[in-house]
């Protein structure tokens, strides 16, 4: 029997974590696998960056007793939520537990959620994971298709793996250019990326549109659609890929717990798709990457519905206010559906970012070929309220 749990791999593990009895054979499993037994890849990822009363307060850690502001990394400032907070403080005393029974858990939540079946989906550490998982697995032995620029962790992993990567200018919009990506993907293409909306411009693709790129390009070649952001958008022209999963097409979409639900530095996402995607994508997961305490924080936020309202409702305001104050001084903005928002600058960036950081306020990084263009992450009423006056002395200064 031990030798039979031992050869048990991760194809194998998400049968078997789909299936009704999961949990009860959960503890031979654990002993005969060790961490990281089970991945196909052990590299590190590069570094990254309800209720209206009391209990939602900005998230400060890492500036606490520093006065740093940071409007850098497309962070929720008002995360965790306290549901999900007080899910961590009840989890402690299960972290020296694998989580195998909560992993089946939330498996089963999200299939639920997006009503596919429990083989359809994929948890990991962020989506970050499933998104090198997706390049390791699905973008050879043909080439990867994406947007310039665009999220940079697929074309930073396809240089890992020795992918061949081709890259599409975005359209003077700041959004796809989908008929050029789909010439793009006639010839050798074995993975699609798109963000939608895109990171760093934020602007959306119309759902219609997408649709119809992602019908024709997955007849080619495998379409992974990022949705980091669905749970900010408010225009009515987007429409979210996971229907075309659940039609069987070959597609991917990956979404985060980073973004609306506050738990960047818990690091937990998930993958959609058929079965037979996400078992190709499974041999490359590191084996209990989701951790137990964003696993717990995860299922408590799925829950709390108030308090995405809540970050939605004051994202869209602090969005409004940014691109309101920034058009009001000169600066042609792209129009954002995220938690974020590009302006053009005119000049280097890079001046920008180190005048603010002296300032205490970090923000976006240079985005090539738009090094003249500057992301800021939306942050507090109070945040944004220095950020602004931080920019206008700058530009006083600039002007002098």
């Amino acid at each position: 029997m031990r030798k039979e749990i031992t050869r048990l791999g991760r194809r194998q593990f998400l049968r078997w974590a789909s299936s009704a009895g999961a949990v009860a054979g959960a503890a031979p499993f654990i002993l005969a696998h060790p961490p990281g037994s089970l991945t196909g890849h052990s590299g590190t990822e590069p570094a990254r960056q309800s209720n209206h009363g009391s209990e939602v307060v900005p998230a400060t850690a890492g500036d606490t007793g520093s006065g740093v502001i940071r409007l850098n990394a497309n962070e929720n400032p008002y995360g965790p939520s306290p549901a999900a907070r007080r899910a961590i403080e009840q989890a402690i005393t299960e972290s020296n537990r694998y989580p195998i029974a909560e992993e089946v858990e939330l498996i089963g939540v999200l299939a639920k959620k997006h009503d596919l079946s429990r083989d359809q989906v994929l948890p990991g550490c962020g989506s970050t994971e499933l998104l090198r998982v997706a390049v390791a697995a699905l973008a050879s032995p043909g080439r990867l298709i994406l947007a310039e620029p665009t999220y940079e962790d697929p074309i930073w992993y396809s240089r890992a793996f020795d992918i061949k990567a081709v890259k599409v200018p975005l359209d003077d919009q700041g959004a796809h250019d989908l008929p050029a990506m789909e010439r793009a993907a006639e010839k050798d293409a074995s993975l699609v990326y798109v963000c939608n909306p895109n990171n760093p411009t934020g602007v959306l693709a119309d759902g219609k549109k997408l649709e119809a790129f992602v019908r024709r390009a997955s007849k080619r070649a495998t379409v992974l659609v990022d949705e980091a952001y669905h749970d900010y958008i408010t225009d009515p022209r987007y429409a979210s890929m996971v229907p075309l999963v659940a039609e069987g097409l070959p597609v991917v979409v990956t979404r985060t717990f980073s973004k609306i639900y506050g738990m960047a530095g818990l690091r937990l996402g998930y993958a959609l798709s058929d079965k037979k995607t996400i078992e190709r994508m499974a041999e490359h997961i590191t084996f209990s990457g989701a951790n137990m305490l964003a696993i717990h924080a995860g299922l408590a936020s799925l829950g709390d519905r108030a308090f995405v309202k809540h970050c939605r409702k004051e994202n869209g305001r602090a969005r409004e206010d940014l691109q309101h104050a920034l058009t009001e001084r000169g600066y042609p903005v792209f129009q954002s559906q995220t938690n974020f928002v590009m302006f053009k600058l005119g000049s280097d960036v890079r001046e920008l970012i180190a005048d603010l950081k002296e300032e205490g306020i970090r923000i976006g990084r240079p985005f090539p070929p738009l090094t003249d263009h500057c992301r800021i992450s939306l942050g507090t009423p109070e945040q944004m309220e220095r950020f602004v006056e931080a920019f206008d002395r700058w530009r006083r200064a600039a002007a002098a």
